[in-house]
């Protein structure tokens, strides 16, 4: 018997591809700085963040998402959580892993920037 592939797979990874970097572009604008000759730059916040953006979304949430969102949160709470997970990245858990790659000089941006933007409606 012939293994069957799905044929949709390949449009359902680029879908996600796409999903992650029109969510990185929104996190580019919500953070966005202009520099003196009037061009947007993204704050240094936004774009450590870009990563985290693609599953918590920015100001908007992820459509149909159920992990939670970051907009508004204290960045306090943040970075405890980021380092929560840091200690336990052991387990297997894919947020462990991501945590265990930032400095506390970043998650206090991606932290601070979360925790400076205003949720939106879903």
């Amino acid at each position: 018997m012939q293994s069957r592939t799905p044929a949709r797979k390949p449009l359902r990874v680029a879908g996600a591809a796409l999903l992650g970097m029109a969510l990185a572009a929104s996190a580019w604008a919500e953070g966005a700085a202009s520099t003196a000759d009037g061009i947007d730059m993204p704050s240094t916040g936004a774009l450590r963040a870009a990563t985290c953006v693609t599953c918590h979304g920015a100001a908007r949430p992820v459509p149909g998402s159920r992990i939670p969102r970051l907009a508004g949160m204290p960045a306090d709470r943040i970075e405890r959580a980021m380092r929560d997970y840091a200690a336990h990245a052991g387990t297997g858990e894919l947020m462990g892993q991501i945590a265990r790659g930032y400095d506390a000089r970043t998650l206090a941006l991606i932290a601070q920037w979360y925790a400076g933007l205003k949720p939106e409606a879903p």
